[in-house]
């Protein structure tokens, strides 16, 4: 038994040195790819491909004068000023850090991806855990070299995934909590916690729904509170900015390509309608499917959720495919669907950036636009259909992992 702890010990270390490999190698790329605006950032960033928001926001946001997120921040005309950013108050504050080390956008960007690369390798670690070699379709996919460094989403995804790693181990307060630091960071893992009280509820854990709430608004409550107190106004700049934000050119959303005769209050009522009817389904098939089966869906519903959110939503940054990731490893899909979301992220990416350097050079139609049209479409029927697909699939983690020590599975002939 020793020989055979020790093979599946080994064989836990090479999957880590691989996966841990194909991170560092494609965010090295990621930064690379990035880098090149270092210097000449108007001139490159749509050309090369290297347009990211992180050297933009240092600049029109003002974090070069090193204002303290929030507190003496506001929306005025339309327009973010005094240290308040256009998410909430955890990224803000993760982005003010590397402001305070540096003179210019470059080293900006440089710092910043300094301090974010970890957390995807701490992503990669418990997806390994939970799920070993499906990990792979996060460590080998190609959005690690597009948006690593575009924005600040590795944050987010770190800690939505850890809320699933908690959950997996059985640790239902520490998950909402997770949950909680997500929703300080991008707000949109706030749409988790439901699925997760409805996983408690569905297992009669009374005691687990109780605390998974209790943690999950102690937590946002904490983190938001000290904000809110010390400026109301300022703790609500990014939401207040994304509400009057309009679906233009930018959003790379089906409004804008779809329905451009929508306004904007026209979408803040149709949009969160819609959010709630997805939200309120998938929870609903969620509940058939544990009334039938003994077991909550709770990853399942949330990706169905995420779906939803990013589909239905006034902007579709691109980095959102980031998101994504994590449950192409979690659930049980074949690898088409994988395959098929990043060709069509690609001609997102490559399209939407060539375009804008096409305009910039007086041309409008050409395959630039094509590409982004086909990867804006192509992206929102997979949307679509993965709301579906994720709703019906399994775990993987049922079967490839198991929180019980190697040792002890072995004992008992797991």
């Amino acid at each position: 038994m020793d020989a055979s702890v020790q093979m599946v010990d080994l064989g836990a270390r090479r999957l880590l040195a691989v996966l841990l490999g194909c991170v560092a190698v494609l965010t090295l790329s990621g930064y690379l790819l990035k880098a090149q605006c270092i210097g000449h950032y108007n001139e490159r960033r749509d050309r090369v491909l290297c347009s990211n928001d992180i050297q933009v926001l240092y600049v029109v946001r003002g974090m070069h004068e090193h204002p303290f997120p929030y507190v003496h921040g506001a929306l005025v005309d339309h327009r973010l000023v005094g240290g308040a950013l256009e998410y909430p108050v955890l990224t803000g504050l993760f982005a003010w850090v590397p402001a305070l080390l540096v003179n210019d956008d470059g080293g900006y960007l440089q710092v910043t991806a300094l301090l974010l690369a970890p957390f995807s390798f701490l992503t990669v670690w418990m997806l390994a855990k939970m799920v070993r070699w499906r990990a792979l379709m996060y460590a080998l996919a190609p959005p690690l070299v597009w948006y690593s460094f575009h924005n600040w989403d590795l944050l987010v995804v770190c800690a939505t995934v850890a809320a699933f790693y908690a959950w997996w181990r059985q640790r239902y307060a520490w998950s909402a909590g997770w949950l909680a630091i997500g929703a300080c960071l991008k707000f949109w893992p706030i749409f988790f916690l439901l699925p997760l009280l409805l996983d408690r509820l569905a297992d009669r854990d009374r005691s687990g729904t109780g605390w998974s709430l209790a943690s999950f608004a102690w937590v946002f409550g904490a983190v938001n509170g000290a904000f809110f107190l010390a400026s109301p106004r300022g703790w609500w700049a990014p939401y207040a900015f994304q509400q009057e934000r309009a679906a233009d050119i930018t959003s790379n959303s089906i409004w804008f390509w779809g329905l451009p005769s929508l306004g904007t209050d026209d979408l803040n009522t149709v949009i969160p309608v819609l959010l709630v009817i997805g939200t309120a389904g998938a929870c609903a098939v969620g509940w058939l499917r544990a009334r039938a089966e003994g077991v909550f869906p709770f990853v399942q519903v949330c990706g169905a959720v995420l779906a939803v959110f990013m589909l239905t939503g006034k902007a579709h940054s691109p980095q959102y495919a980031l998101w994504l990731l994590p449950f192409f490893c979690l659930l049980r899909l074949r690898w088409g669907w994988w395959l098929g979301y990043m060709l069509f992220d690609l001609c997102t990416y490559v399209g939407n950036f060539r375009w804008y350097f096409a305009l910039s050079q007086g041309h409008d139609f050409g395959l630039a636009k094509q590409a982004l049209v086909i990867g804006v479409w192509g992206r929102a029927v997979m949307l679509l259909l993965l709301i579906a697909v994720f709703l019906r699939s399994e775990l993987a983690m049922d079967e490839a992992a198991d929180p019980t020590p190697a040792a002890e599975r072995l004992a008992v002939g797991v």
